[in-house]
């Protein structure tokens, strides 16, 4: 009898999650990172970058929509986007379901461009649109040489380890502001408030010092250790509640299978338990 196979990703020292591997499909290590892709019966095909899950067919879809729509349907007209990260290319499907003239996407590592295209077809189907263009460069660099190019910013980025460390310092989000048009918007996703409390409070201080306007939002993405998932919303001026006008955009006609206006609404409340770790250095 073959012997189980488990997928163990540590969250903290004393603390990780396991599921069952049914297929090992891909495990190798590119210039930046170690890439695997496994199927399971729990969650579908799953992607795991240097030993943390980044993608998981049953629930990806909850993660990416509440990246791209909630900036999408505050904004009253995007004209041209960037993504950064996200080359498995779940944001930019679902950027595209709006009527944006440009999409660029900014990925380090073309190997998870390409990984996700040949595994996650339903996941990248986006990138071959004819809006979307993609660079293959560092994206703390890219940004350095945009100066107000985008209504609205996506920074899909892994954790604050290797390759995307720099994606949660102060300097690339003046960066990020300096890109942005003016009304400009910008969304990350900011970790778990149940076990990354100390990269949180480290990181909205931060954003604070370059946004006059930062706002944090929830959604459950079950895989992801503590399944309750962080976001910021950061903009030039943009109130996420206040300026958002349903009626005006493009939210009751796009296909979602999370988002929606009243999820729009409801993400925005933080239990008191949490606020202080998102609204205290």
């Amino acid at each position: 009898m073959k012997e189980e196979e488990w997928f163990q990703e540590k969250v903290r020292d004393q603390v990780g999650q396991m599921v069952r591997v049914r297929r090992r499909i891909l495990s190798e290590e590119t210039p930046f990172q170690r890439i695997e892709v496994f199927d399971t019966d729990q969650f579908g095909r799953v992607m795991a970058l240097d030993g943390a899950i980044n993608l998981a067919e049953k629930d990806e879809f909850i993660y990416h929509e509440m990246l791209a729509h909630v900036p999408m349907c505050v904004h009253p007209r995007v004209e041209s986007l960037l993504v950064v990260g996200g080359g498995d290319g779940g944001v930019v499907r679902e950027v595209l379901k709006h009527p944006v003239g440009r999409v660029d996407l900014v990925e380090i590592d073309q190997r998870v461009i390409e990984v996700t295209r040949r595994y996650f077809p339903e996941v990248s189907c986006g990138l071959d649109d004819p809006r979307v263009h993609i660079h293959i460069e560092d994206g703390t660099l890219f940004v350095q040489g945009a100066r107000e190019a985008y209504d609205v910013i996506v920074v899909d980025s892994t954790d604050p380890i290797g390759v995307g460390a720099s994606l949660y310092e102060e300097t690339f989000y003046r960066h990020v502001f300096s890109a942005l048009r003016s009304g400009g918007i910008v969304t990350t996703q900011t970790e778990s408030p149940f076990f990354d409390q100390d990269i949180i409070k480290d990181l909205y201080p931060k954003l604070r010092e370059v946004f006059p306007i930062v706002r944090t939002y929830l959604a459950p993405v079950p895989f992801y250790p503590g399944t309750l998932w962080s976001f910021a919303f950061c903009s030039k001026g943009v109130d996420p509640l206040a300026d958002f006008n349903p009626s005006g955009t493009s939210v009751e006609r796009i296909e979602t299978y999370y988002y929606d206006s009243e999820v729009h609404r409801g993400a925005f409340i933080v239990p008191r338990c949490m606020r202080d770790v998102f609204d205290k250095p």
